[in-house]
């Protein structure tokens, strides 16, 4: 019986260690991907992405998800993209600024949450290739209108600047995502 149980024990760890050894061989042949196919590679995820980009633009349904925010001098800080951004609907739009500690504002998140519908749209496209944009929107809120203007890389890569009827400007700047793929919390809006 003892003998039973250790050959089982024995076929068991050879296959263990068999199926490691095979798992490690296909882990550093699918590492090896030359230089060429990497370029390949990074040149198809870049077609693809611009090719969102002038989905989202030509739909006008879109996210920019806010890695920072920064102001008309230039001080940029570091901010939750999550909570942080303008969603650009058809005609409507809601532009949040929020904290990651949730203290005072009045979208009870440490901020700002408006709603509005856009009244101009003009779009324009940029860049040697003519393959960015620069989106100008004027948006009427319950805050107020503001002028948007957004600059859109072909990569997503977007910087947003509201300006209102009162001196100064935000800034937003992020990457803009289709709204179903975005997971962005909003607050109360006002």
């Amino acid at each position: 019986m003892k003998k039973i149980i250790v050959s089982v024990l024995l076929s068991f760890l050879a296959v263990f260690t068999f199926a490691q050894q095979e798992e490690a061989l296909e882990t550093k042949s699918s590492r090896k991907l030359t230089k060429e196919e990497k370029t390949e590679l990074r040149r198809i995820h870049d077609v693809e992405v611009a090719r969102m980009v002038d989905s989202l633009v030509a739909k006008k349904r879109f996210v920019l998800e806010a890695d920072y925010l920064s102001n008309q001098t230039g001080e940029r800080i570091m901010v939750n993209s999550l909570i942080n951004f303008i969603i650009v609907d058809s005609s409507d739009i809601v532009m949040q600024i929020a904290s990651t500690t949730g203290i005072g504002g009045t979208n009870g998140m440490g901020g700002v949450t408006t709603r509005g519908h856009i009244s101009r749209f003009d779009v324009q496209k940029t860049g040697r290739n003519k393959n960015g944009y620069w989106i100008r929107l004027m948006a009427n809120t319950t805050l107020g209108t503001y002028d948007i203007s957004l600059n859109i890389s072909p990569g997503s890569n977007t910087n947003a600047s509201i300006s209102g009827l009162s001196h100064g400007k935000l800034n937003y700047h992020g990457i803009i995502k289709p709204i179903e793929r975005s997971k962005v919390y909003q607050g109360m809006t006002i």
